[in-house]
C-alpha cells in the first residue's frame, strides 16, 4: 500500500476535481439535458429544480453515510465506495428517458460525491504535519475549482452524453489507482481499540461537546453558500441593484473560480503565517461582508466593479479548504470522518434555503441592496459568534478521540 504523502494529494485531488466538475456540468448542461428529456419550456424551472433538490437530497444522505463508513471502516475506503457510486450513476444517467428516473440518478450520484471531499480533508490531515495541513488543502480545493472551470468551459462544446460518460469512466479508473492508497497510522491504530466507538451518529449528537462543536462549524460555514447565491444568480442579482448593462453567467463563474483558486491558497498561508486557524477564517468573512456592502453604493456601482465583487467573493470563498482542517482537528479520530462529512455536506445543503431567503430578504425594502446587506450582516454575524466558541487547533496533536454520549 502507497503511503507517500504526495502521491496522496495528488489522487485525492483529482478525486475533487471530478467531484466539482459534476457539480458543476449539470447546471451547464441542463437545458440540452431538459430538451433530450422533451421537458416543455415551460417547466424547465420546476423539473431543474427537482433535479437539483434530488441531488442535494443525495448529497445529505451521502454525507452521513460516508462519514460513518469512514470512521468505522477507513477513510480511503469511504473514497473508494463513493466514487464508485458516483461513476455508476453519472454512466447509468445517460440511459434513462424519464424525469423522475433521471432525477433518481442525480440522487445516487449525490450520494456518491458528498463524502469526497471531507473524507479527503481528513485523510491528510492525519498524514500530513501541521504545518503541511493548509498547504495540502489548497491544493485539494483549488484542484475542485479546475474541475469547475472544466466543466463551465468544455459544457458548451461536447454532448452532454458524452460528458457525464467521460466522468463517469474516469472515476472508475481513479477507483482503480485509489486501491494502492493505506489509511492514516492513526485510524489504524484506533481500529484495534475495539471498545471506542466509531462513527457513531448519536455520540454526535447527544454528546454536548460534539453538538456544541457541530453547529458552531456548521454556523460558520454557511456564508460561503450564502456567496454562492450572488455568483449562480449574477444577471438576476445585478439587474435588481441597478445594473442596467448585461451581466454574463459564464463570465461570472469564471471570475468567481479565479478568486476561488488563489483564495484556496491565500487562507492558508494566512494560517501558517498567524498560527491561527481562526484568524484566517475571521478574515475570509469579513472579505466576504465587505464584497455585499458594496452593493450599497448605487448609483456608482458599475459592471466592472460588479465583477469586481464577484473576483472577492470567490477569493474569500476559498477559505473552505482551511475550513475543512480546522473542523477534521477539532474532532476526535473516531468522529472525525462523520463530522467533517456532515458539516460539509448539511451546509451544501443550505443553498437551498438561501435561494428563498436571500430574495424575501431583498423584497421586503425598496431599495434592493439593504435588504442584501441586511441579510448577509445577520449571517455573517451568526458565523464570526460561532467562530469565537471554536478553539484553535493549530499545532494540535490529532491522535485522540470523543467521549461517550451523555
Amino acid at each position: 500500500m502507497k503511503t507517500n504523502p504526495n502521491f496522496i494529494i495528488f489522487i485525492l485531488a483529482l478525486g475533487y476535481m471530478i467531484d466539482f466538475f459534476d457539480l458543476t456540468i449539470f447546471a451547464v448542461v441542463r437545458i440540452p439535458v431538459l430538451i433530450s428529456l422533451g421537458v416543455p419550456e415551460h417547466e424547465y424551472l420546476k423539473v431543474s429544480s427537482l433535479m437539483f433538490n434530488s441531488q442535494a437530497l443525495g448529497v445529505v444522505v451521502g454525507g452521513v453515510l460516508s462519514g460513518i463508513w469512514g470512521d468505522k471502516f477507513g477513510r480511503m475506503s469511504a473514497v473508494r465506495l463513493g466514487i464508485l457510486v458516483y461513476s455508476i450513476a453519472i454512466i447509468l444517467n445517460t440511459f434513462v428517458t424519464s424525469v423522475p428516473m433521471f432525477a433518481f440518478m442525480r440522487f445516487i450520484a449525490g450520494v456518491g460525491l458528498a463524502g469526497e471531499f471531507a473524507a479527503s480533508i481528513t485523510l491528510l490531515s492525519e498524514i500530513l504535519d501541521t504545518k503541511e495541513r493548509g498547504r495540502a488543502s489548497g491544493i485539494i480545493y483549488s484542484s475542485g475549482v479546475i474541475g469547475g472551470m472544466l466543466a463551465a468551459f468544455i459544457g458548451t462544446f461536447f454532448a452532454w452524453k458524452t460528458l457525464f460518460i467521460v466522468g463517469g469512466i474516469a472515476g472508475l479508473i481513479l477507483l482503480i489507482v485509489r486501491i494502492s492508497v493505506a489509511d492514516s497510522i492513526i485510524f489504524q491504530n484506533l481500529k484495534n481499540k475495539q471498545h471506542i466507538a466509531r462513527g457513531s451518529l448519536k455520540l454526535l449528537l447527544l454528546n454536548k461537546n460534539s453538538l456544541r462543536k457541530l453547529i458552531a462549524f456548521l454556523l460558520s460555514i454557511i456564508p460561503f453558500w450564502f456567496m454562492a447565491f450572488f455568483v449562480n444568480f449574477a444577471p438576476e442579482v445585478a439587474k435588481s441593484v441597478g445594473i442596467k448593462e448585461t451581466i454574463n453567467q459564464g463570465l461570472s463563474l469564471a471570475i468567481y473560480f479565479i478568486g476561488s483558486f488563489f483564495g484556496a491558497y491565500f487562507f492558508p498561508y494566512l494560517a501558517k503565517l498567524t498560527a491561527s486557524r481562526k484568524k484566517s477564517i475571521f478574515s475570509a468573512l469579513f472579505i466576504m461582508l465587505l464584497a455585499i456592502t458594496l452593493f450599497s453604493l448605487g448609483n456608482l456601482l458599475t459592471i466592472q466593479l460588479y465583477y469586481t465583487i464577484l473576483l472577492l467573493i470567490g477569493l474569500a470563498s476559498g477559505y473552505s479548504g482551511i475550513f475543512m482542517v480546522f473542523a477534521a482537528e477539532s474532532f476526535g479520530t473516531n468522529q472525525r470522518n462523520i463530522a467533517s462529512s456532515v458539516i460539509s455536506n448539511l451546509a451544501r445543503c443550505s443553498l437551498i434555503v438561501m435561494n428563498a431567503f436571500v430574495p424575501w430578504m431583498a423584497g421586503q425594502f425598496h431599495q434592493i441592496w439593504v435588504g442584501l446587506v441586511l441579510s448577509a450582516t445577520i449571517i455573517f454575524t451568526l458565523g464570526v459568534i460561532a467562530l469565537f466558541s471554536l478553539k484553535e487547533t493549530s499545532y494540535k496533536s490529532l491522535d485522540f478521540h470523543e467521549g461517550e454520549a451523555s
